[in-house]
């Protein structure tokens, strides 16, 4: 199965004894020099700064057909062969280096005469954007590299801070852009776009998927300065199924890549993604990282495997793809600015990159019942205008328990137990129940109350592993209750410029204008500053943030001292979290 467009997987492969070695180029012996300097560095204990030690590389081939990897042995490029259903494992003591010229490179077909290594349109290849000589090699960015075409070679890069399936290298749930596993999913037979953006090629080893330029018709070797779109805002189909088939694994689920859909800039606003599906002429010189290794909190300095699978599952059958671009229809008109970006935002970014923040609502939940949520967590939308009956997060819903008058009014008559497999469906054992009040549900064991109590669920307590839901029936003749949110809306007004001052134009410090260390504060994505302000109140040492609504990032400042100055920066805001009793600011004079 070969396919990307043109994404090079590159791996190394050992030479067969008794290969002849050829003459070095000058280009060559100049990189042998930097490469003896980068092996002598491999077999100390330390590891120089910007750099890290790759303990083993393994390549594991899941597809029909025998996959070829290319690299270094002895310092001449060479490949290696790996069978089906095979594993290579490689070590410094072995010999191979499993890459080469600053990619990993796998093909179906041999392509190897002492220099000659696949082209872009023979095989898969990972872009690891630095020269790679030894065993400790820089913390560079690692990009997907789609370039020409896609077979159905798909392949999944995995980098594992100690084992596979162990823990990964990079968990960075605060930037969308850094992440350290993602696949492909291809599928030649899925080529006949009806654009005619793409089409189908024979090569020796089998077809290729290859794009259509929108300028010239043809398909070509030749960059293409329309590859992405050609109207904005609408994505020519190849490159989009490019982005939706290059998945990151986010959050412990595949997340599809959005496409590009304007000059440098992608579906719903994220500037992430596992492929470079387009030509810089429309996303921009920079790539996308798999992580970002000039950040060094990101890469570890040693990497206990480095994992690559060709056609790591034989599915090709992606995770749903955000709806970026379709409306939002509501029962509620005339909704403010505020709710209508938040409700946009988290029907089509927000539960496909952070799910944890909506409990009991999927992408198939309808737009009600993602703002009646927003009205209880955030309190940005008011509630919904439905008559139709729909559940109302208690209390946040997340982390509680149900209860009836008080939080200790917890009575067995009140409700009856059942077993479900998941919120979703507890919530359809309430709706089949005569006199349903709503749900507590255990998400480990399944247990599912349908709450029966005669006056509803009025309260709840906290407890990890648990939700609880209130079932709405307006044409019932009910009436909603006051809800007090975990988040407690009010609390958002405990926000103030420092010493009184103002909060536009500024950035945060800490004791001066220049003290802006890292570990001050930690760094969140939210579209708007309710969402900022409602991530430091649930900080239990949080003490003001700093937000910029250009691209939401919200930084919310930790930093023991507290935030002692601010420094004049446009496009940002700088918000000091002064509750009544904590002596800080000037709430406590109200």
């Amino acid at each position: 199965m070969l396919h990307w467009k043109l994404f090079v997987l590159a791996f190394h492969v050992h030479i067969a004894a008794g290969e002849n070695h050829r003459v070095k180029t000058a280009k060559e012996n100049c990189l042998l020099q930097k490469a003896g300097s980068g092996v002598q560095l491999s077999r100390s204990k330390s590891v120089p700064d910007g750099m890290m030690r790759v303990k083993k590389a393994i390549f594991e081939n899941r597809c029909e057909h025998p996959v070829y990897l290319y690299g270094y042995q002895d310092s001449d490029p060479t490949y290696v062969k790996i069978e089906p259903r095979a594993t290579e494992e490689f070590v410094e003591e072995r010999g191979f280096l499993p890459w080469r010229e600053q990619r990993i490179t796998l093909s179906y077909g041999i392509f190897f005469d002492g220099l000659l290594r696949p082209t872009n349109l023979d095989a898969a290849v990972i872009e690891l954007n630095a020269d790679y000589l030894s065993w400790v090699v820089p913390k560079s960015h690692i990009s997907f590299l789609g370039q020409l075409g896609f077979s159905n070679l798909n392949l999944e890069l995995a980098l594992w801070l100690d084992r596979i399936n162990g823990t990964l290298a990079v968990e960075t749930p605060a930037n969308p852009a850094c992440f350290s596993r993602a696949k492909t999913a291809f599928n030649v037979s899925e080529c006949n776009f009806s654009d005619g953006s793409a089409k189908v090629i024979s090569r020796t080893w089998g077809e290729l998927c290859m794009p259509v330029c929108p300028d010239t018709g043809e398909a070509s070797e030749a960059p293409c300065e329309t590859s992405c779109f050609v109207e904005p805002g609408v994505p020519l189909k190849y490159p989009e199924y490019i982005s939706h088939r290059s998945l990151a694994w986010k959050q412990g689920q595949w997340m599809p890549s959005p496409a590009t859909v304007d000059q440098f800039v992608r579906e719903g606003g994220q500037q992430w993604s596992a492929t470079f599906e387009c030509w810089d002429f429309q996303t921009g010189p920079e790539g996308f990282p798999i992580c970002d290794g000039y950040d060094p909190k990101s890469l570890p300095d040693e990497l206990g495997v480095w994992q690559v699978v060709s056609c790591p599952d034989g599915e090709i059958d992606p995770p749903p793809v955000p709806n970026y671009s379709g409306g939002i229809q509501t029962t509620c008109q005339n909704l403010s600015d505020t709710c209508m970006e938040d409700l946009k935002w988290a029907m089509q970014v927000g539960i496909f990159q952070e799910p944890a923040w909506y409990p009991g609502l999927s992408h198939n939940s309808s737009a009600d019942e993602f703002q009646a949520l927003l009205h209880t967590v955030l309190g940005s939308c008011p509630p919904p205008c439905t008559n139709e009956p729909h559940f109302q997060a208690v209390d946040g819903a997340i982390g509680r328990v149900c209860r009836g008058l008080t939080p200790t009014d917890n009575a067995n008559i009140y409700f009856t137990v059942r077993v479900a497999n998941s919120t979703d469906q507890c919530k359809q054992l309430c709706r089949d129940y005569p006199g349903c009040k709503g749900i507590e549900f255990a998400i480990a064991s399944g247990r599912c109350e349908i709450w029966l109590r005669e006056g509803g669920i009025l309260a709840s307590n906290s407890m990890d592993g648990f939700e609880c839901w209130r079932y709405v029936d307006p044409s019932a003749g009910s009436t909603l209750p006051n809800i007090t949110t975990t988040l407690m809306p009010h609390r958002l007004m405990y926000f103030e410029g420092l010493d009184g001052g103002p909060t536009q134009d500024r950035v945060c410090r800490g004791g001066t204008i220049y003290d802006n260390r890292a570990e001050y504060f930690s760094v969140y994505w939210t579209s708007t500053l309710e969402g900022c302000k409602s991530q430091c109140v649930e900080i239990s040492d949080c003490k003001g943030i700093e937000y910029a609504s250009s691209f939401g990032r919200c930084e919310v400042w930790t930093r023991a001292e507290g935030i002692q100055a601010v420094k004049v920066s446009p496009d940002s805001e700088c918000w000091i979290y002064a509750p009544p009793g904590t002596g800080v600011g000037t709430i406590d004079a109200w």
